[in-house]
């Protein structure tokens, strides 16, 4: 019985201490950086905001909150400005604030240096998704209630009675992101959000008078819209990180003296010691580049596929970020406008053992 005693009580230690350990594991998430978007539209079906809840103007309001809340997207409403110095507008510079930011980190750089092609100006212009939400439904899903109470007829004559009451609606919702360029949808994803009501009453009957209290808790239409909205904006950003060609990318502002200025700072999550790789690229225009009613109808890369330019972020900042190359090429150099897209994120310090 000793021995066996022991046998337990050390199985019992050791239990202990694995399960210890195990909660000593950090959990590591995994990163990712927010994409530059544009919201679109956020609305309902016209019976919706007919029924006596404006949900097209909540959902409007809220959303905007909710993108801001996520690792996913960010809603960027100001771009590097730019301003034709051609007569046939196919060249441009950076002007006002967005000049003044590159020569910070490019202190010799002139205004009238910091030329872009009409391309590059406005592959920067624009985000790298348009957004847009609609509440499609919102209908009664299920519900039941149970009564607790005495029959008279059985000559039982107690007054008390008691009931519980649930009832559940289902709100349906669309979510899609679209090409900046082609508008063409990218991803769409569809979801559904309950809203659940409970009451409970409990009472007693004398004569003309009912005394019992009542309790209930129903779910808001804003808190259901919320909820609807976060829900919706996460599984569309999962659906964009699983489709081919919708990973993260940005684009060059500046290139000068091995170093690159990235669109996109610390607002998107960039941080000193990451890494991106860049491509140089052309694009196929169906009608004038860049114009009001032309198409992007492809773009390639011109430059080395297999081996891209590797950069490292040495500083942040909002909207810019600093990178310096790490394999330089004699025979070749990045093109403003050219495209980033990630190599490898900055390790985390290790916790001393």
């Amino acid at each position: 019985m000793k021995t066996l005693s022991k046998i337990l009580m050390l199985s019992t230690s050791l239990t202990f201490f694995m399960s210890a350990k195990n909660c000593d594991q950090p959990v590591v998430e995994q990163r990712e950086l927010k994409k530059n978007v544009r919201l679109m539209s956020v609305g309902a079906s016209t019976y919706l905001d007919n029924s006596g809840f404006n949900f097209s103007e909540t959902a409007q309001s809220q959303f905007s909150g909710v993108l801001f809340e996520t690792n996913s997207f960010f809603e960027r409403t100001v771009y590097p400005s730019s301003r034709s110095v051609s007569l046939d507008q196919k060249y441009y510079e950076l002007s006002g604030v967005s000049a003044d930011r590159v020569k910070q980190y490019f202190p010799d750089a002139k205004t009238q240096d910091i030329t872009l092609s009409r391309e590059s100006a406005c592959m920067m212009s624009r985000p790298q998704h348009f957004l847009a939400a609609k509440i499609n439904a919102l209908e009664a899903y299920s519900g039941s209630k149970f009564v607790l109470g005495f029959n008279a007829t059985a000559g039982v004559n107690i007054p008390v009675q008691g009931s519980y009451e649930i009832n559940k609606m289902r709100m349906d919702a669309s979510f899609h992101a679209f090409d900046p360029w082609t508008q063409q949808t990218v991803a769409s994803q569809n979801v559904e959000e309950f809203k659940k009501d409970y009451s409970f009453k409990f009472g007693i009957s004398l004569g003309i008078f009912h005394i019992g209290p009542e309790f209930y808790r129903n779910s808001g239409m804003a808190e259901t819209t919320l909820k609807t909205l976060r829900k919706g904006v996460k599984e569309l950003a999962q659906r964009l990180l699983n489709t081919p060609g919708e990973s993260w990318q940005s684009r060059v502002v500046y290139s000068r003296d091995n170093k690159v200025l990235i669109l996109g700072g610390v607002e998107l999550g960039i941080k000193k010691g990451d890494q991106f790789k860049i491509y140089n690229q052309t694009h196929n225009w169906t009608g004038e580049p860049c114009g009001d009613s032309s198409i992007l109808v492809g773009s390639i890369v011109v430059s080395d596929q297999q081996d891209p330019w590797i950069v490292e972020v040495i500083g942040e900042d909002k909207m810019f970020t600093l990178a310096k190359v790490l394999n330089v090429k004699e025979n070749d150099s990045i093109d403003t406008g050219a495209l980033v897209k990630v190599h490898q994120f900055v390790q985390p310090p290790q916790p001393a053992k």
